[in-house]
C-alpha cells in the first residue's frame, strides 16, 4: 500500500526517541515502538471519550492481535510522527491502523491492531459499536485489514522460561501487552534470530508469578514462538526472518 492509497489518519503526535528507549545499536527497541503506538492510540481515544472514560463505565479495551512491519527503525534523538485511525469494526474486533514517519515524511513503520471491548467484571466481550464514534469506525470495513489468526504447527524446540514479574503488569494486574513483545525481542536477540515483521496474537491472560515456557520453530521464512503456561496457550507470535 502506498501513501496515496491510504485512508486519512484521524490523529497524530510527534515524539522524540529518548536514550532509555534504544538498544545497544542505538536503534529504537521494538517494545518501545509498540509502547509509543499504543500511547498515541490512548491519546486519540481519550480525545473522543472512548479511552479512559470507559473505565468509569466498567469497560476496558484489550489488545487481541497486533501486526508491526518495520522498514527502518529510528535512532536515538530522532523525531518521529505517529499517526493513527480507526479502521472499522469486524465482528467483535475494533480495528486500528498506525503509520510511523520521520520528519521528512518517509515511512519507517506501519501497523494494524485488533481490539476487544470487555466488561471488567465478567471479562465478557461486548460489541464495540456501543462505545465507538460511528464516524471513526466503519461498521463494514475491509475484512482483510484484521491481522491474521496465527496457526502454529509443531514446535520442536524449547526456548526459555519466563516468570511474570511486577514490572510486567498493567493497571488491571495482567501482563501488559508490550511485555510480551519485550520477551520476544529479548529471546530473539539471545538466540540470534533477527526479524523485520512481528505478528502477535494475545490468547489468554497471564498474572503475577506465573511461569511461561517459550516454544519455537524456525523455517527459512518465518519464526514461530508460543508462550505456554500450565498447558494453556498465552500468546503466539509469527516473525518474518531477516537476513
Amino acid at each position: 500500500m502506498t501513501k496515496t492509497d491510504r485512508l486519512p489518519f484521524q490523529f497524530e503526535k510527534t515524539i522524540e526517541v529518548f536514550s532509555f528507549q534504544i538498544d545497544p545499536s542505538g536503534k529504537l527497541r521494538w517494545s518501545a515502538l509498540a509502547d509509543m503506538m499504543q500511547e498515541v492510540a490512548w491519546k486519540h481515544a481519550d480525545s473522543r471519550d472512548f479511552g479512559q472514560k470507559l473505565f468509569e463505565l466498567g469497560l476496558m479495551w484489550v489488545l487481541s492481535r497486533f501486526e508491526i512491519k518495520v522498514h527502518q527503525m529510528p535512532s536515538w534523538g530522532d523525531k518521529i510522527i505517529i499517526k493513527t485511525a480507526g479502521r472499522g469494526i469486524h465482528k467483535l474486533f475494533a480495528l486500528r491502523e498506525f503509520l510511523v514517519e520521520d520528519v521528512h515524511g518517509n515511512i519507517l513503520a506501519e501497523a494494524m491492531s485488533a481490539w476487544l471491548l470487555l466488561d471488567i467484571k465478567s471479562k465478557r466481550p461486548l460489541r464495540p459499536a456501543q462505545a465507538l464514534p460511528s464516524e471513526l469506525f466503519n461498521p463494514n470495513p475491509d475484512e482483510t485489514l484484521n491481522p491474521e489468526k496465527i496457526v502454529v504447527g509443531e514446535l520442536n524446540e524449547t526456548g526459555t522460561f519466563i516468570r511474570v514479574r511486577y514490572s510486567d503488569l498493567d493497571m488491571n494486574n495482567h501482563v501488559n501487552n508490550v511485555s510480551y513483545i519485550r520477551w520476544v525481542e529479548d529471546f530473539c536477540f539471545e538466540k540470534e534470530l533477527p526479524f523485520s515483521d512481528l505478528l502477535i496474537n494475545y490468547v489468554s491472560e497471564a498474572t503475577l508469578g506465573e511461569e511461561i515456557e517459550l516454544m519455537f520453530n524456525r523455517s527459512n521464512e518465518n519464526t514461530y514462538i508460543v508462550g505456554i503456561c500450565k498447558g494453556r496457550q498465552v500468546f503466539s507470535v509469527k516473525l518474518l526472518n531477516k537476513d
